[in-house]
């Protein structure tokens, strides 16, 4: 996918206004980014023990659909 000009701009003017060369600032976003992906593996992870360890059907379900949502979206 390449990247835009207007993405090309919100970085450049990010970095000016952070005081931080690109480079840095597409590290920051880049490590960002890696630390929300893990998060939200956690939280697939969690929910799926979750899943696996109810007894209650009604719970069961939401806990299925939460899981189709996460994984699939709205």
């Amino acid at each position: 996918m390449p990247v835009t000009d207007e993405v090309l701009r919100e970085i450049y003017s990010r970095a000016r206004r952070l005081s931080v060369s690109r480079s840095a600032l597409l590290a920051r976003l880049l490590q960002y980014g890696l630390e929300v992906e893990q998060q939200r593996r956690d939280q697939l992870a969690q929910k799926i023990r979750q899943l696996r360890d109810c007894t209650d059907p009604n719970e069961a379900e939401r806990l299925g659909n939460e899981l189709g949502e996460m994984i699939f979206g709205r």
